[in-house]
This record gives structure tokens, C-alpha cells and sequence, in this order.
């Protein structure tokens, strides 16, 4: 028998909310971080982060508080925190003038890819959920803690690699609502939409000059300004592109921020990139597919922070009287940030041919998380997964 040695650690709970200080409006996705450790407030401005201290470590004494727009804010670690953040005011800098066009800003910050995002090996621990909606009905939802290992940023995404460490789901199985709905490789999110790792998603060579480049001015981001470059599609493609916003460092062109949303002109192009198979029977028309893609500087390094997936289709079956409108909306947080990167072996990597549902299993537990970090579910979802916990019970 063999016995390891248990380390020492002692564990922190902090929980808050954070809104606008002069709307008192709740404010979602702001960046919580305490050292390498963090999470996202909710779509309701609230958040937990649990902190924890290893022997010999020394932990955090503040959080910080980061989110476009405003200023950041530092926060003593208590057990419940209200932090009002203020609006930051941009005045125009002359450092644009070095650039001829919002093009021009663009292609800068790609050439910049080498220097401000890691070029050794990254490991992270994060966090990732998806919900199905079948209109306003919560019809499944899944969780998991997952391992995250990124090669460096030189080096293509074939060989980075997601794995499930822990996970759980909750499905209503009634046959009309669950409609074989499964969003195939979703922990696989951060992957693909990685811009910066990822240049296929956005930044192909070939597909550059297919863009209209227009600069939107300016928005504040750490106490950093930030170029707003907007990118709308103008040439034809076999497939279809995004509609981007990319928010860009002034002083380093690192993107710390990019919104994307699929090109809905063509139909059956766009549809094409959202559905994997097709039922027989099945009439399918897209509406959405957006990501929203997070990134945080950690010295002189940038890493991937957050990333937010939304996909809304309508799903008409033939001889059915009514189409049922369905809305998929999956996000992955960075948790921690982990020192040492070691490679997820081929046999516990998460395959982008799986779906999260088969490779997890329900779970009744009010501790099931146990120290690790999640993003708080909404009220709507909390009523959600409670309805769903009372029906799974009753059929069992």
C-alpha cells in the first residue's frame, strides 16, 4: 500500500456582487481575479471565488475587478463584497495617427502574436457549462471542471487539448423537448475560439482582405486605452464570416477582447457551419452564433480568460403543426492558471466528435463542486436545475 502525504491548505470563500456606480445596474462578465485564481459575475452581476492556500504559499490579499469600459477596481478579500464600478472616461490619444487605417491596427496586432501571448506551453484549469433552451424552457444543462493544455502560441492548435476532470448534467428526457439536440466537442470551446491561437476563425490570410476595416475610437481596459476596430464582411466566401469587434491594446496590440457574430446573409451557408447532421424531416433555420472572447494580461503575458458561445436556430420538423425556437449558450472560465504545463494524454482528451452529455453523469449534491471555482448560476437557471433535479427524482 502505498500513502501520499496530504498538503496543507486552507480555503477562502469570497462572494459579491458588482454593478454600475451610476446606474446601480448589475454588471456581468466582469473579471474577478486574485492572483492566478478567478471567475466572471453572472448575467446578475454576482460571483463566488473560493481562495486557497497550499503550505509554504503565500496567498493573495486583494481582489481585482476588470471589465471594458470601467475602471478597474482592487477590493479587500472579505466574506461578502459590494463593488461599485465607475465608468471610465476615454479622451482620444494621438497615438492613432501612427497607423494609416483601422487595417492597419489589425495587422500590427497580428504581427504582435509572438511577443504578447506565451510562447511555452500553458496549462489551465477552468470551468465550462452549456444550457439548452427550448424557448424559454431550460430542457438541459451541463457542467464540468476541466483541464485546459495550450502549446505555445507559434505553434498550431493540433496538438492542444481539453480534458473533463469532473462534471454533471440535467436533462428534461422528454422526447418532444430533447430533439437529439447535442452540441458536439463543446469543452472543446476555448479551442476553436481562441482568435489569437485559432487564426482561422478570423485572421486566415486569405480571408483578410474580405473585410471592411472601420476604427470605432477608443474604451478603457485595465487603466489601458484600447483601439475599437470593427470588421464586416464584404467580399464572398464558400463559407461564411463573422461580423467582429476586436478591442486592441494601444501599447503592446494585444487583442483583449474580440465579439464575433456569424454572417447570417446566407442561409443555407450559415447553416451549414452551425449543424453538424441533419435528421430526416428536419427543416432547420439559424438566427445566431456569436462568440464573445475574453483575454487577461498576467505581466507581460497575455492568456485567454473567458469565452462566451450563444446559437439560436429554429427547428421546423415535416407534419408537425409548430416550429420550437432553440437557444444553446455555452462559457468557459480560466480558473487558475496552472504553473507547470503537462501534456493531457490522448485516452483523456475531450474529442470534438463527443458532446458533454454522454461523458458525464447526473449528480445530487449540494457540495459537488467541493474548493474548485464555477461561474454562480442565474435565478432562472438555480429555478432550472432545481425543477429538473424534483423530475429526475420522481422517475427514478
Amino acid at each position: 500500500m502505498f500513502c501520499a502525504p496530504l498538503i496543507a491548505q486552507d480555503i477562502t470563500t469570497v462572494s459579491g456582487i458588482v454593478t454600475d456606480q451610476q446606474t446601480h445596474h448589475p454588471l456581468p462578465y466582469v473579471s474577478v481575479t486574485a492572483g492566478s485564481v478567478g471567475t466572471v459575475t453572472n448575467e446578475q452581476g454576482q460571483f463566488t471565488l473560493k481562495i486557497s492556500k497550499k503550505k509554504d504559499e503565500v496567498r493573495e490579499d486583494s481582489l481585482t475587478f476588470s471589465l471594458i469600459g470601467y475602471k478597474n477596481q482592487r477590493a479587500a478579500i472579505s466574506s461578502s463584497i459590494h463593488i461599485q464600478l465607475q465608468p471610465a472616461v476615454v479622451t482620444l490619444s494621438e497615438v492613432v495617427v501612427r497607423y494609416h487605417s483601422a487595417e492597419d491596427i489589425v495587422r500590427a496586432a497580428i504581427s504582435k502574436f509572438p511577443s504578447n501571448y506565451s510562447l511555452q506551453p500553458v496549462s489551465y484549469k477552468g470551468f465550462y457549462r452549456e444550457v439548452m433552451q427550448k424557448r424559454r424552457q431550460y430542457i438541459s444543462i451541463c457542467e464540468a471542471i476541466v483541464e485546459m493544455y495550450k502549446t505555445s502560441y507559434d505553434r498550431p492548435t493540433l496538438f492542444d487539448a481539453v480534458a473533463i476532470r469532473r462534471g454533471r448534467r440535467m436533462m428534461n428526457i422528454k422526447s418532444a423537448d430533447t430533439l437529439a439536440v447535442k452540441l458536439k466537442g463543446g469543452p472543446q470551446l476555448p479551442l476553436v475560439a481562441d482568435v489569437v491561437k485559432n487564426e482561422e476563425l478570423l485572421f486566415y490570410a486569405d480571408d483578410m482582405p474580405c473585410y471592411r476595416y472601420d476604427y470605432d475610437g477608443e474604451e478603457q481596459l485595465d487603466q489601458r486605452p484600447h483601439y475599437v476596430v470593427r470588421m464586416t464582411p464584404e467580399g464572398k466566401r464558400p463559407y461564411a464570416l463573422f461580423n467582429a469587434v476586436l478591442y486592441i491594446d494601444q501599447q503592446t496590440l494585444a487583442i483583449s477582447r474580440a465579439d464575433l457574430h456569424l454572417d447570417m446573409s446566407n442561409r443555407a451557408v450559415a447553416t451549414s457551419t452551425m449543424l453538424v447532421h441533419r435528421p430526416a424531416g428536419l427543416h432547420f433555420t439559424p438566427s445566431e452564433l456569436s462568440f464573445h472572447i475574453y483575454y487577461r494580461t498576467e505581466g507581460s503575458v497575455t492568456h485567454l480568460n473567458y469565452v462566451r458561445n450563444v446559437m439560436r436556430f429554429k427547428c421546423d420538423w415535416h407534419r408537425r403543426l409548430f416550429a420550437s425556437n432553440f437557444t444553446v449558450t455555452s462559457e468557459f472560465v480560466v480558473t487558475d492558471i496552472q504553473p507547470k504545463a503537462t501534456p493531457i494524454r490522448g485516452r483523456d482528451s475531450f474529442h470534438s466528435r463527443d458532446n458533454l452529455y454522454d461523458n458525464v453523469e447526473f449528480f445530487d449534491a449540494p457540495d459537488f463542486w467541493g474548493a474548485d471555482n464555477i461561474i454562480l448560476p442565474t435565478e432562472p437557471l438555480n429555478r432550472a436545475i432545481e425543477r429538473l433535479r424534483r423530475t429526475v427524482k420522481a422517475q427514478q
